[in-house]
This record gives structure tokens, C-alpha cells and sequence, in this order.
């Protein structure tokens, strides 16, 4: 082997324990920051529904006051088309959209919870792995995973 090859083979070397252990964590963090962000879409997206169920209801009963009810059909979207439906069918549809967009807003609610907890937990972890560990910090730097100097 020349010494031009053992010069490349010696400064490729195997990243550390450590740097296993920060590149984990890293991992961790941008997997848990996506279920957050897609905790909060479904969280705008049950409220959207929930809102349109519920002026949808109460545009209902406005036209419940207004009108007779055997005389006006009302019909329910359904892909492209439309099915005829009683009232009060229509209205406990919109009643259960609502409940089960409440339970959804609600468990993404809890969702966010535990995932900010975390993502807090996983923020100190990485603080503490690079705090007072400049060998890491360095060696993070060359390798372009940390930038601003490597020192945090």
C-alpha cells in the first residue's frame, strides 16, 4: 500500500460511538417533528369539517323555519352525484361529523402533547451529548451536521 492509501484509509475513519448516538437522536427528532406537523394538518382538517357540519346545521334549521318540510327535497353530496335524503337523516349525519371531528381534534390534541414533551426530551439530549464535547463537535463540523462553528 502506498502511503498516499494509507493517508486516505486513516482519515476515513469510522464515525465514533458517539456520533452513532448523536446521528440517532438527530433521526429521532426530524421523525418526530414530521408526526407533529401532520398531527396538527389533521387537527385544521377536523376543524374545517367540523365548522362546515356545523353551519351546514344550522343553515338547516334556518330553513326549517322558514319553509314546510315536506315540500323541500334535500339531497346529499356523494362523489359527483346526489342522493335524496329525509331530514332528519341529514341532520344526524351532520351530528355525528361533528362528534367524531370533536374526538379526532381532540386525540390530535393529545398527540401534540406528548410529541412536543418529546421533541423537548430529544432537544436536551442533543444539547447534553454536544455540551463539553468538542471531539464530537469537531468531528460533526467536518462532516457538515453541524454548523456555526460547532459550538453550541
Amino acid at each position: 500500500m502506498s502511503a498516499a492509501a494509507a493517508a486516505n484509509t486513516a482519515s476515513v475513519k469510522p464515525p465514533s460511538a458517539e456520533r452513532k448516538q448523536f446521528t440517532e437522536l438527530q433521526q429521532k427528532y426530524i421523525d418526530t417533528t414530521q408526526k407533529l406537523k401532520q398531527s396538527h394538518s389533521q387537527f385544521q382538517q377536523k376543524s374545517v369539517e367540523k365548522q362546515r357540519a356545523l353551519l351546514t346545521a344550522k343553515e338547516l334549521s334556518v330553513s326549517t323555519n322558514e319553509d314546510d318540510e315536506t315540500t323541500t327535497n334535500l339531497y346529499k353530496p356523494i362523489g359527483r352525484g346526489f342522493v335524496l335524503r329525509s331530514r332528519e337523516q341529514i341532520e344526524r349525519e351532520l351530528a355525528q361529523t361533528v362528534k367524531k371531528a370533536e374526538k379526532m381534534m381532540d386525540d390530535c390534541q393529545n398527540q401534540r402533547t406528548f410529541l412536543e414533551g418529546k421533541i423537548e426530551e430529544l432537544e436536551r439530549n442533543l444539547r447534553e451529548l454536544l455540551h463539553g464535547n468538542e471531539g464530537l463537535q469537531r468531528e460533526l463540523h467536518e462532516a457538515g451536521l453541524l454548523g456555526g462553528g460547532g459550538m453550541m
